[in-house]
């Protein structure tokens, strides 16, 4: 069994983001989204990204997930430069070294909870055995015990986050990327959720950089970070 399926601890990632730019053209005209963003982030902090709808916050997270690339600018995770990396090197940091948490969760509608948390340890080789013991010990940290063997359309809203939010943390992730995780939850549950994420985060001492319009939500970070005029404003 590999280290990461015996539940070995990785410490979290420390992030630097340097004069980053994201340019789209559309109808024969430039849009600069990111402006030469900047940011800090060290090893097992929590960040909240705030600002107004259309900021770019969440284009400046799949940048950071290698989702889509940069303009120009770089990004450097652990002190390993992105600027370069060949096709494979990104697929593994997708799977293995950072954790996506989305506003609409992403399950697969005709799987398990446990088998959607599995998922990625399966996508990355691990056997089935090996896979579902892991999935489960997730499960039951988040509270769901109970919903193993439930689909998605069977859980509620919290409950699905929660599915998400351990499938995010599958792989021992360095870094984990939340977009708006509780933006379809009410109040109450986005707290509990937020919460959740926030307590297993600081137990694994994984770094967290989450994008929120809530600032209560946000004050549950170490820090704030508002994206203006695509710039990056501490406070």
């Amino acid at each position: 069994m590999s280290d990461l399926a015996a539940g070995a601890r990785r410490p979290g990632a420390d992030v630097v983001v340097t004069e980053v730019w994201r340019t789209f053209h559309k109808g024969g005209q430039q849009i600069d989204v990111l402006r030469g963003a900047n940011l800090s982030v060290g090893a097992g902090e929590a960040v909240a990204l705030v600002g107004q709808s259309g900021s770019g916050k969440s284009t400046f997270l799949h940048i950071l997930a290698a989702l889509e690339p940069p303009t120009r600018g770089e990004i450097a995770i652990s002190g390993r430069a992105r600027s370069g990396a060949t096709r494979a090197e990104l697929d593994r940091y997708r799977n293995q070294d950072v954790g996506l948490v989305f506003q609409f969760h992403h399950l697969l509608p005709d799987q398990t909870a446990l088998d959607n948390v599995a998922m990625p340890a399966l996508i990355g080789r691990f056997t089935l055995p090996e896979a579902r013991e892991r999935a489960r010990a997730l499960l039951v940290r988040v509270g769901l015990e109970k919903r193993l063997q439930h689909r998605p359309g069977e859980l509620s809203g919290g409950e699905q986050q929660r599915v998400a939010m351990a499938r995010a943390l599958m792989m021992e992730p360095v870094l984990i990327l939340a977009d708006e995780p509780t933006g379809n939850l009410d109040p109450a549950t986005a707290s509990e959720v937020m919460g959740l994420l926030r307590e297993v985060q600081m137990e694994r001492g994984v770094t967290l950089i989450v994008v929120t319009h809530a600032m209560e939500l946000a004050a549950k970070c170490d820090r704030v970070v508002r994206l203006v005029d695509g710039r990056m404003v501490e406070g």
